[in-house]
């Protein structure tokens, strides 16, 4: 009823399109946000590199918004086969459109000119650049058998009983919340970074479809059963993105909810159907298809058309207007540059959980880039937050 209704009101407020046209519009709208297959485009080009045999050296890039950027950043080349970590911005040149940053440090494909590139800000991009000790481990899932790192706690420190559990985003893999690592480890904490189904690291679903962290937090639920089993009693979720979500089911839905003492949320999204209705805004979606394609997600019937194994249940995957279960201190790292997840949305999560939820707005950066724009302030804000959460903890509380 629900869908016919809207399919009827799109054929006048939309001047007569045609119902056929509506629904493969709203199904292409659908693809792309459950996709977990999206290409990297490498869409910069490496002008220049200069003075390779020094340490460090620079790389010319087309001048923008994100290449100027202060902060650390990445650059990843030649079909992700190389990689560079980007330093301090050395010279602008507005007049030619170019700027020059240093080159930290960089791996595979040698960096040159003439190679196209992707932006990134994967920081560092593998565990043995993060400079602690660490063993790469496995989680068993219920869908087989999924990689994780572990970084200890600090040695000279009693054996830690708080763990963190880092998790990614949508379209992410275990490099993005490295970032978060360092941090943990001086707090005293072990830290676990977890992949999941459908990240090209973990086993993928039979449809190999996003479920937005519907499903995705089970095998996260995994990664806290080898926590505990490994010593765990307290646990500290760090969620950035989509990773966010999947962090909230864990503290309704785990069987471990007991054990979650506390959540860190990056850029979060803590409302799917506002989140994608702003998406679609922002790519200048006609509003009646972007509620169709919800629809679409939430209908049984659409299902063989979506190639979802199960139907959406955007409700419970809404943390702002049905969250009142969340019982957790919670902070959130978000910014006002945050083009895909409105701070507004995080505005809104804090104000619906006042007196649990710290919301940190941070400078300007794109979605998920907070620390690479200000990692001084990011990684204060979560220390200290950190420090007054294990103060004042008590891993046992109801989970009512």
């Amino acid at each position: 009823m629900r869908l016919a209704y809207l399919v009827a009101a799109g054929s006048l407020v939309a001047g007569g399109l045609a119902i056929a046209s509506l629904m493969i519009a709203s199904l292409a709208v659908v693809r792309q946000i459950v996709r977990t297959d999206a290409p990297r485009r490498e869409r910069l080009r490496v002008l220049a590199v200069d003075d390779v045999s020094s340490s460090p050296y620079t790389v010319t890039l087309p001048l923008n918004a994100a290449t100027q950027a202060p902060g650390q950043y990445a650059i990843w080349f030649d079909s992700g086969r190389g990689y560079a970590q980007l330093g301090a911005v050395l010279a602008v040149d507005e007049r030619a459109s170019i700027v020059t940053r240093e080159v930290v440090s960089a791996r595979g494909t040698p960096l040159r000119a003439g190679l196209s590139a992707r932006w990134s800000g994967v920081v560092p991009s593998q565990a043995a650049d993060v400079g602690l000790p660490f063993t790469a481990v496995i989680v068993s899932t219920a869908l087989g058998l999924a990689p994780a790192y572990r970084f200890d706690a600090p040695i000279d420190r009693p054996p830690a009983s708080t763990w963190a559990i880092h998790i990614h985003g949508q379209g992410a893999s275990r490099a993005s919340p490295l970032r978060g690592v360092p941090v943990a480890h001086r707090a005293g904490l072990t830290s676990l970074v977890v992949s999941y189904r459908n990240d090209h690291e973990a086993p993928s679903s039979r449809d190999r479809k996003s479920m937005l962290g519907q499903t995705e937090w089970r095998d996260i639920d995994a990664a806290l059963d080898y926590a505990v089993a490994h010593g765990a009693e307290s646990i500290i979720l760090v969620g950035w993105s989509m990773g966010a979500m999947i962090a909230l089911q864990l503290t309704r839905s785990s069987q471990h909810r007991k054990r979650i003492i506390g959540l860190c949320l990056i850029a979060p999204v803590v409302d799917w159907r506002s989140t994608i209705l702003a998406a679609g805004r922002r790519a200048r979606v006609p509003a009646l298809v972007t509620r169709l394609a919800l629809g679409a997600l939430e209908s049984p019937l659409w299902r063989r058309a979506t190639g979802l194994q199960e139907s959406m249940h955007l409700l419970d995957l809404d943390w702002i207007d049905n969250g009142s279960d969340l019982n957790v201190p919670t902070l959130v790292l978000h910014s006002f540059g945050d083009l895909s997840v409105p701070i507004a949305l995080s505005r809104a999560f804090a104000d619906a959980h006042t007196g649990l939820v710290e919301l940190v707005t941070l400078p300007p950066a794109p979605h998920t880039l907070e620390w690479n724009r200000s990692p001084h302030r990011w990684e204060s804000a979560l220390s200290d937050w950190l420090y007054r959460v294990q103060l004042s903890r008590s891993p046992w509380r109801s989970s009512e």
